[in-house]
């Protein structure tokens, strides 16, 4: 705040002839009386003896009453009779607030002046003081309203006319007494902000992998941080009060944040630079738009605002594993402890095993044969897993470990005549107590089982049908096995009829009770609880539905879904989640007459809440953190559901193109494997000869879901003691 002083109008020269004639009485006086203490010349009160004060502008001592003389003529009322009957001026000062320089808003200002009374006089304060305001221009000044007092402080509000530089002047009522002029300037218009978000950097494309969406070839990721800046030619702002917050859909808005003044060079008044995670605002959408808005004020309050508007998408990369040829993914990508991914190709009896890193960069690869099995990744050892695959060449299949650090082999098991065609399971079995994969080789008229034991061996094969009695089932296509401990579940057919079979490791013969012989081809199995759920469905007619069987077998399968007395829907794959606070839905696609749709099934109460779906869903849904379940249909077609309410949250659409093994979901890491801090995921959807991932709205899998995905875990091991990966 600026203050200026109004001050008497006496002129220097004659204040000196008065103070030589004060200084010559007093001296005679005190001469001839001998008892009056003499007025001197000082310069702080030290100088004045008896109390006196020392007033500093006229180096004058006065007792400490420094009114009361007689003084001929009377003086004005904005003076002061001194003891030595001199007129000298009452006050010091006229205060004006706001003072010169100062800016003011729209609307009533609340103006003050203040007489500052001299040391040793008493105030003598007017009723009131003259106001006045004109333009710099010369032109009208505004409104004043009536000025009150309070002691030697008078009060008005001014409302200025417009915009612009005004002089505002406060007056003693009387001719010759003090008065001030200030300087203002109103300043009526909000501030105005322009809001830059810079161009997005996809990436550039190298070995086999893309960057970018390429429907949105523009659009900032969900999961990148945006450098957002500001600038404002305002010439009042308050930097302090810049602040920006991101809209997404719905008019999801986060929390405001502030913004640091940019410390290189600046084209505006005013540059600021924000950093905006776009990971935070609702985008219930694929890909879309998100909103940047800045606000601020200047220093008298006006407010203002601006804004932009941006692309945003949920696609991060495609990796193209078909070079050179047609292949297909027909067996799920597996996640390893760092974000690893790994996933096989197949085409007839040809393909290879890719290990990629989070950001989508080849790691290795690996010629294997046709992926059929797998890949399932192992226990990490000190950052070193194993990568099972079971695959086919010409005459064989072959179970493979693999070394996670370059693809190269650390174990195979190759039986002869014969194919996988299923998935494996792993676990550590309670006879060995080590880490051991395992499936089912179709060999001829019937089966057996295989397995892999780095470091030891197994034999190979694992169990074989025993001479007499039941044969193992020969594997149907693309079903998985699951594990227990040392009990292997796994589904297929023996001389046409379809079984549902268990065996305990190394024991030719299957468990008590076993096999079961489901009324339809079985296409899906999971563990949860006590029990064996299933999902089958027939191929050249309607026919099949979800059923549950005893771990420790039965006579029979109960039917689940659906309800009555047939079994008039197929269902291809199932997940277990928790929704609504219920634990144990299981979610999955169905295929009744007429009709194509996906459905939440509660083990417990039986309660079906079914949802229409575009196309089949084939593939095993993955339920995710945060309330998400993500499908992938037979044409490709993405989608997020509630999984409360079953009703879509975001759809890619058109298609990725045929899709023959499920999705799977993964933290959010860096490119080295790290995690970061925030909600979100990836998901790796596999479609035609392509992997692909997209940014979600799920933290890694859903922790408390029996069983969230295909084979149940992100390392595809088939085993509920395996710890869903959590995302800390």
């Amino acid at each position: 705040m600026l203050s200026t002083r109004g001050g008497p109008s006496n002129g220097f020269g004659e204040m000196s002839v008065m103070l030589r004639k004060v200084l010559g009485t007093v001296l005679l006086v005190g001469a001839l009386a001998g008892c009056t203490a003499p007025l001197r010349v000082c310069e702080t009160d030290a100088d004045c003896p008896n109390g006196g004060t020392c007033d500093p502008e006229r180096k004058l001592c006065y007792s400490a009453s420094a009114e009361g003389g007689s003084c001929e003529p009377a003086c004005a009322p904005y003076e002061a009779c001194t003891l030595s009957n001199v007129c000298v001026p009452r006050y010091t000062g006229l205060v004006v607030t706001p003072g010169d320089g100062g800016v003011v808003g729209a609307g009533a200002v609340p103006v003050t002046a203040e007489l500052v009374v001299g040391s040793g006089f008493v105030g003598n304060f007017p009723e009131t003081l003259n106001f006045r305001v004109v333009a710099s221009d010369g032109g009208a000044g505004g409104m004043l309203t009536t000025v009150t007092r309070s002691e030697g402080v008078y009060s008005t509000q001014w409302t200025p006319a417009g915009e612009g530089e005004f002089r505002l002047t406060a007056a003693h009522p009387q001719d010759g007494g003090p008065s001030a002029t200030v300087s203002l300037t109103a300043d009526m218009t909000p501030p105005t902000f322009v809001v830059f978000v810079p161009p997005a950097d996809a990436g550039v494309a190298a070995g086999g992998t893309t960057y970018g969406d390429p429907s949105l070839a523009d659009a900032w990721r969900r999961d990148q941080v945006v450098p957002v800046e500001i600038r404002t030619n305002e010439p009042h702002l308050d930097p302090g009060s810049v602040m920006v917050a991101l809209t997404g859909t719905d008019g999801g808005t986060t929390p405001a944040v502030a913004v640091a003044a940019l410390s290189g060079a600046c084209d505006a008044g005013f540059c600021g630079v924000t950093q905006l995670n776009l990971r935070e605002p609702p985008f219930d959408a694929f890909r879309g738009t998100m909103t940047v808005s800045a606000q601020g004020r200047d220093t008298v309050g006006n407010s203002g605002s601006g804004s932009a508007t941006f692309n945003v998408t949920r696609w991060k990369w495609t990796f193209d594993a078909s070079a050179g040829g047609t292949f297909a993914i027909k067996a799920p990508p597996a996640i390893g402890a760092r974000g690893m991914v790994y996933f096989g190709t197949n085409a007839n009896t040809n393909g290879k095993v890719f290990a990629l890193s989070p950001e989508g960069t080849q790691i290795w690869e690996s010629q294997v044969g046709a992926v059929v099995g797998g890949p399932v990744v192992g226990a990490s050892d000190g950052g070193t897993e194993l990568v099972y695959v079971g695959a086919n060449s010409t005459n064989n299949g072959t179970l493979y470990a693999l070394q996670s650090e370059d693809g190269g082999t650390r174990q195979t098991c190759t039986p002869s005549n014969g194919a996988f065609e299923g998935a494996l399971a792993l676990g550590t079995t309670g006879t060995a107590q080590a880490e051991t994969a395992v499936s089912v080789y179709n060999s001829n008229s019937s089966a057996i089982i295989v397995g892999i034991r780095p470091g030891t061996s197994v034999p190979c094969p694992l169990i074989e049908s025993p001479g007499s009695g039941e044969p193992i089932p020969v594997l149907t296509a693309g079903t998985p096995v699951v594990m227990r401990n040392d009990n292997i579940f796994f589904a297929g057919a023996a001389s046409g009829v379809p079984k549902i079979t268990s065996y305990v490791f190394g024991v030719s013969v299957p468990r008590s009770n076993w096999p079961v012989s489901p009324p339809v081809v079985t296409r899906s199995l999971a563990l949860v609880g006590s029990d064996v759920i299933g999902a089958a469905a027939a191929t050249d007619f309607v026919n099949g539905g979800l059923f549950k069987i005893p771990q420790d077998g039965a006579a029979d399968v109960s039917r689940l879904y659906p309800a009555g007395a047939s079994w008039s829907s197929r269902v291809y794959s199932l997940a277990v989640g928790s929704a609504m606070e219920t634990p144990d839905n299981v979610f999955f696609g169905s295929e009744p007459t007429g009709s194509i749709n996906f459905n939440r099934f509660n083990l417990s109460s039986t309660a079906l809440q079914p949802a229409s779906s575009n196309a089949a869903i084939r593939a095993t849904p993955v339920v995710g953190a945060n309330g998400n379940v993500y499908t992938a249909t037979t044409n490709g077609t993405v989608r997020a559901w509630s999984a409360d309410t079953l009703t879509p949250r975001w759809t890619l659409t058109p298609g990725l193109g045929t899709v023959e093994a499920s999705p799977t979901l993964d933290c959010p890491r860096d490119a080295s494997g790290s995690l970061v801090a925030g909600s979100h995921g990836v998901l790796y959807v596999p479609a035609g000869g392509k992997l692909y991932a997209f940014v979600v709205d799920s933290r890694g899998l859903d922790t408390s879901a029996p069983w969230p995905k295909y084979q149940h875990d992100s390392r595809n091991t088939g085993n509920p003691a395996t710890p869903i990966t959590s995302c800390p």
